[in-house]
């Protein structure tokens, strides 16, 4: 009776407990064509995560740099929390983590990461290619 009680318990209460340690995801991975509309359509705060050196040679227009989290956080620290926030980075990966940053840190409620980033992206839509001066910046006027 008791090895019964005990299996019951475990088995009921095992994934519960598993399930409020999983990411509760807070922000949306979005399609390139969904991103593509979203930042065309609405006001948009476009953060690219990638490095420097990377968002240098090519960017989505319109895309802030952001290469680490102090930067993230110093770009956003004036923003109204319902601001829709878009970013991305070369897969999806940097980004996913900036926008868990987003939301869970710093309080975002609408926060949207490009899935399958600039890989993504390039398949179907240009980038800003104009090279940036390693000094311009005029890019950080936020």
């Amino acid at each position: 009776m008791n090895k019964i009680f005990i299996l019951l318990t475990l088995f009921f209460t095992i994934p519960f407990s598993y399930a409020q340690k999983t990411d509760n995801v807070c922000f949306k991975n979005i399609s390139a064509d969904d991103f593509y509309i979203q930042i065309n359509t609405h006001d948009a705060f476009l953060i690219d995560v990638r490095l420097f050196k990377e968002y240098r040679k090519n960017r989505i227009k319109g895309a802030l740099p952001a290469a680490n989290k102090e930067s993230l956080l110093s770009l956003c620290e004036k923003l109204d929390k319902n601001t829709p926030v878009y970013v991305y980075c070369e897969d999806g990966d940097r980004s996913r983590t900036a926008a868990r940053i987003l939301c869970r840190e710093v309080g975002f409620k609408h926060v949207y990461n490009l899935q399958g980033g600039l890989r993504e992206w390039g398949k179907k839509y240009t980038l800003e290619n104009t090279r940036i001066k390693k000094k311009d910046s005029s890019i950080f006027d936020y």
